[in-house]
């Protein structure tokens, strides 16, 4: 079988068409994809400074290389390496060593936050804190992804305003975004659905705007383009990851797929519809927290009322006032 754009053996079938390719067509077939992605929803203009969300896994790696790439023929923009060491002792240790090799390797300006350093405790310490607390009161403490998910993102966006990125790009990618719109239909969260947008938060002059260059490749093509670029990433999942009903969500979709190879793009399409109209339905007056200055909807934001619950509060050391 031989590839069907320079006749060379083909490696793999490229999943939207049945086509066979060889491995830099099918890199040179994923690269263009994010380029149309961007171009699609002007995620990017030629000066920005773009701040990478990098945690070692295969999405961050590949959006790294990618948008280091296509951003070599603008000599005006900048790309920034960020990574949040959430504190997860045994596990995201291996992660920053795949970290600094591909930051090494591309020679590109790497900046390392904490939970430690930004909320005074490590992950595993605030859910410790709240195992204790919801023994204590005879309750079920939420799950690790709950609190992870909420502090790592204000940790990222506290991180790209301290830096002065134009742009926080994350690395989800087409499986993440169909699985996550799922998951909130399952709890219900309309809001949620709501925010799940290619470019999000441009309304508040205190985030950063976050792109999602990688939405419309998939996990397997994710995982392909890393493996035929020898990519080095860490491949071990997170050890709070059975928490989260995301792996049993990722397992149905993928059964799905089976009958239906375009479920997932057809499930992007229909978030890509829905995401606007549920977000003007929806809009509410924008609020800064009162201890931190974090834009909500309510007095606190959603990581100062976990952390106050906790008695944690006063350990946190950012603050989005100043950039008000």
């Amino acid at each position: 079988m031989k590839c069907y754009r320079c006749g060379k053996p083909a490696d793999t079938i490229l999943s939207d068409s049945n086509l066979p390719v060889c491995k830099l067509c099918f890199s040179n077939y994923i690269e263009r994809k994010v380029i149309k992605t961007i171009r699609h929803y002007k995620m990017l203009k030629y000066n920005d400074t773009i701040g990478i969300a990098y945690s070692g896994g295969k999405d961050s790696v590949v959006l790294l290389h990618i948008l280091y790439k296509i951003e070599q023929s603008f000599p005006q923009s900048k790309v920034i390496v960020i990574t949040i060491d959430e504190g997860i002792r045994g596990y995201r240790e291996e992660a920053l060593k795949a970290v600094r090799k591909n930051v090494d390797l591309l020679d590109v300006e790497w900046h390392l936050f904490s939970f430690k350093e930004l909320y005074g405790n490590t992950l595993d310490e605030i859910l410790s804190k709240a195992a204790e607390l919801a023994m204590k009161n005879n309750k079920k403490r939420l799950s690790a992804c709950t609190y992870c998910g909420i502090l790592r993102r204000k940790a990222l966006d506290y991180a790209a305003k301290e830096l002065g990125v134009t742009k926080l790009a994350a690395g989800h990618n087409l499986d993440d975004e169909t699985q996550t719109l799922l998951i909130n239909l399952l709890k219900g969260d309309v809001d949620r659905i709501g925010r799940l947008m290619p470019i999000h938060d441009q309304t508040t002059r205190v985030l950063v705007p976050r792109i999602k260059p990688l939405r419309k490749v998939s996990e397997r093509e994710v995982v392909l383009y890393a493996y035929y670029n020898g990519l080095e990433y860490q491949s071990r999942s997170c050890p709070y990851a059975a928490e989260s009903i995301r792996s049993d969500v990722r397992l149905f979709l993928n059964e799905i797929e089976k009958k239906i190879p375009s479920v997932k793009h057809n499930l992007l399409h229909a978030l890509d519809t829905l995401s606007p109209l549920l977000r003007k339905q929806q809009e509410k007056e924008l609020k800064y927290c009162k201890h931190c200055g974090y834009p909500t909807s309510q007095d606190l934001c959603k990581s100062c009322i976990l952390l106050s619950k906790l008695n944690l509060l006063d350990k946190q050391r950012i603050n989005f006032f100043q950039k008000i």
